[in-house]
């Protein structure tokens, strides 16, 4: 028998059609669901607290808090505002982020991962050399990683500590030293033998990727959760380049690297305004997107930008990071209301 994906080739799938050979296609176990959380546009406002999204009904599997947009240029402590409340200053000190922090030992206690992403699609961030690329990868884990160190580096969430550290790297200003950003990070990882640590990255589609195809090619990932929207050619209104990126990462430090496919969770969450239909994927037509790759052993499950798009989006009773988890889970849509007991 064909492979899924193998399968749907042959009869030359589209997103939107139906097919009854894509019942064989049935989702690979480990798929996780990711949201990101913490920045709000459109006019949507997402819940205030991540905790809410951190319950068996949210259907997440991880949540990456947004951003850390600001660093680099003589700045080596990344700040950022995450959430609506917690501000992370220059010098690395966190104000209003004890709640954050508790919010953040709950979706840990219930085995949801929580990354920190640095970039997003404005702030000012840069790296002007491999000095202030190292200083500022040590810096991150002496600020959010489990670190033992008697450091003078402040830390916003004080004992908490973060699974992992995404890069949404938007802009192409000193992009040729995250690697060793990156590998000054990853260093500190075997201090900690109880926990495991995650790099994850979240790309733009086009391939060479525009901000990031140096970084990715370079440096070590271990999720590459590919925005495929808002680039005609390889985004979700036409065909997805979702092999080519396989290819793109084969012979990189990057090679294992889980890719997920990166959605927006309405017409808003692509472009910020309604314009962005075009890259939304109702979700059935998700469904019939994800099982194409589900079987392969290289996808990793799905990335929605953003919670509160998801909450303002509710299709059969059900948020659109339910239904992607129903997805993931079942190879459906969510069908019945009591899917999450």
């Amino acid at each position: 028998m064909l492979s899924c994906t193998g399968l749907i080739s042959s009869l030359a799938l589209l997103v939107g059609s139906t097919v009854f050979a894509l019942d064989q296609c049935t989702p690979r176990g480990g798929a996780q669901n990711v949201v990101y959380w913490g920045q709000n546009g459109g006019g949507i406002v997402e819940n205030n607290s991540l905790a809410a999204y951190c319950t068996k009904e949210s259907g997440i599997d991880i949540v990456v808090l947004s951003f850390l947009y600001q660093y680099g240029n003589g700045l080596r402590i990344p700040s950022g505002t995450i959430g609506q409340s917690c501000f992370i200053s220059t010098t690395g000190e966190g104000q209003q982020c004890d709640d954050l922090a508790r919010a953040i030992d709950v979706c840990k206690s219930n085995g949801i991962k929580v990354i920190i992403s640095l970039g997003g699609g404005s702030g000012a961030y840069s790296l002007s050399s491999r000095e202030e690329a190292e200083t500022i990868g040590q810096n991150l884990w002496l600020a959010y990683g489990n670190s033992k160190s008697n450091s003078s580096i402040p830390r916003p969430f004080g004992k908490t500590f973060v699974d992992g550290w995404d890069f949404d790297i938007e802009s192409n200003s000193g992009t040729q030293f995250y690697e060793f950003l990156i590998a000054k990070l990853r260093s500190n990882f075997a201090s900690d033998r109880v926990n495991k640590y995650f790099i994850t990255g979240a790309p733009q589609c086009p391939i060479p990727e525009p901000n990031m195809n140096q970084i990715i090619t370079r440096a070590q990932f271990d999720y590459l959760w590919v925005q495929f929207y808002n680039n005609p050619g390889c985004s979700v209104d036409g065909t997805i380049n979702y092999n080519n990126w396989k290819k793109n990462i084969a012979n990189s430090p990057s090679s294992d690297a889980k890719i997920f496919i990166g959605v927006p969770a309405s017409p808003l969450g692509a472009t910020g305004t309604q314009s962005g239909g075009k890259y939304y994927l109702e979700p059935d037509q998700l469904s019939n997107l994800t099982r194409i790759y589900t079987n392969d052993p290289a996808f990793g499950g799905i990335m929605i930008w953003a919670a509160g798009f998801s909450d303002h989006n509710v299709n059969n009773g059900r948020t659109y990071a339910q239904q992607a988890k129903c997805i993931l889970t079942s190879g459906k849509t969510c069908q019945r209301a009591n899917f999450f007991t």
